[in-house]
């Protein structure tokens, strides 16, 4: 994870968000949405069926990423890299932009991303799907074409 943490960091520019913050809001996340906050594939752990939305490869996961966060109007999320390993996640605060730049300079990862309310989740599986956890009404997320 150090070496993860390190290559997002210098592409990013942006620093981590600091351990203790990163848990409190994680720790949020996880009540708002019923997630046992303990279990290192959260998308495997919602208690509401979340949408999803298959993808057939990496580059068409991440057109498909950004145009559910767009349809969900989240111009800045926070990217919580998970990549396989239990808690601590680093997190990141990142525009839109930013987030699929940086997706697609690096080999893929486990991660999610989240609402800064920390009402929606959209989860990018290994099982090429994007999960979508949201507190909210949903908004229309069609299959990239």
């Amino acid at each position: 994870m150090t070496e993860l943490f390190d290559q997002i960091a210098a592409l990013t520019g942006n620093p981590a968000l600091s351990e203790e913050a990163g848990a409190s809001q994680l720790s949020n996340v996880a009540a708002l949405h019923g997630i046992n906050g303990d279990r290192v594939y959260w998308w495997a752990g919602l208690p509401r069926t979340p949408r999803r939305v298959p993808y057939d490869d990496g580059s068409a996961g991440l057109a498909l990423l950004d145009e559910v966060l767009g349809n969900l109007q989240l111009d800045e999320v926070v990217l919580v890299a998970t990549d396989e390993a239990p808690r601590p996640w680093p997190m990141w605060v990142l525009r839109r932009d930013e987030l699929i730049a940086l997706l697609e300079a690096l080999p893929f990862f486990e991660y999610f991303v989240a609402a800064p309310d920390g009402r929606t989740l959209v989860f990018d599986t290994h099982h090429n799907e994007l999960l979508i956890a949201s507190l909210d009404a949903p908004g229309d997320v069609h299959r990239a074409e």
